[in-house]
């Protein structure tokens, strides 16, 4: 396992200026959302069990992003506006999140996200992707890496996890979602157990994605988060992970309150191929507090010097065959 320096990831991503300042401006979530909306493709694809909403940025290698359990696609807005310089991207929302999508999510389980998975790319005529799972969406990750590895040269997960046990939080949620209408939040202490379980890695610099991760997560439905809260109520995948022989980078803040450390060293434990970096002072939201340079890692982790030939390694020791 590699443990990342302090510098690596240890401050807020911002924006890169024609001369440097001691305190530069952190890059704005709000320009990065109406930037993404302006350029991205949003397409609804009819599944076998849902209609799929995905949004489509950028040219190059298909890049696939499984979101957690009560993300939406704007708090990915400058991790993709940033992939997609190297990517063609695509995030898609799960059932239940559009109210149209005609989702039945009593006949909808686990199974069923990773068969949606492979219908969008089918759809999207898509016959190799690398995978990108935050959160849940590392356990779809997982499962279509056992599935057809053929299609996934590589992957990488963010506060991944093969099984979980459930906070108190995600206890009631997981309760209510079959008695409470609405959106999470109105569930009890809603803001209170994200401000305790989060708030520590949004330094006053960047205190408009804390304010727009609060406004994003409260609008998951109560009956679609219970309906993932059960799936991983009855998920285990650790007897899986030693089939899986896909290259995985896996992707861990040192200071998660939701994802703990424990259920890291399962997966580094397990995946035969996996690489694992532990990021010191990260939590559980990069894709909010530090985009772009996770947004880097992973590019560079799929688009490694093996793959390219136009890397500087490549091109130095081509001069050397070259010369005389």
């Amino acid at each position: 396992m590699t443990e990342l320096p302090d510098q690596t990831l240890a401050q807020p991503d911002q924006e890169n200026s024609g001369q440097r300042s001691p305190c530069p401006t952190p890059a704005s979530l709000l320009k990065a959302v109406s930037d993404y909306n302006s350029r991205a493709e949003v397409r609804v694809i009819q599944t076998s069990h849902y209609r799929t909403t995905c949004r489509i940025l950028g040219e190059g290698p298909a890049l696939i992003v499984s979101p957690g359990v009560a993300s939406t696609y704007e708090g990915f807005t400058l991790f993709l506006n940033k992939l997609s310089e190297q990517f063609r991207t695509i995030i898609y929302d799960y059932p239940g999140d559009q109210p149209n999508d005609q989702a039945r999510l009593s006949k909808i389980g686990h199974d069923q996200l990773v068969e949606n998975l492979f219908e969008v790319m089918d759809s999207l005529n898509i016959g190799r992707a690398f995978l990108v799972g935050t959160s849940f969406g590392s356990t779809i990750t997982f499962k279509a890496l056992a599935r057809d590895p053929r299609r996934f040269p590589k992957a990488a997960v963010q506060g991944g996890f093969a099984r979980r046990k459930f906070s108190p939080a995600e206890k009631i949620g997981l309760k209510l979602g079959r008695l409470v209408p609405g959106d999470i939040g109105r569930l009890p202490l809603h803001q209170q157990i994200l401000t305790y379980n989060n708030k520590i890695h949004f330094p006053p610099e960047i205190d408009e994605r804390w304010t727009h991760y609060l406004e994003q997560n409260s609008k998951t439905p109560i009956h679609s988060l219970a309906h993932r809260l059960g799936m991983m109520s009855r998920l285990d995948l650790r007897p899986l992970l030693p089939t899986i022989q896909t290259p995985v980078l896996l992707v861990q803040g040192n200071e998660d309150r939701i994802v703990p450390r424990l259920y890291f060293d399962e997966l580094q434990a397990g995946l035969p191929q996996a690489q694992a970096l532990l990021v010191p002072l990260v939590g559980h939201q990069p894709h909010y507090t530090h985009p772009e340079s996770m947004a880097q890692l992973m590019g560079g982790y799929f688009l490694g010097c093996e793959e390219h030939a136009e890397c500087a390694s490549h091109s130095h020791e081509n001069e050397k065959k070259d010369e005389p």
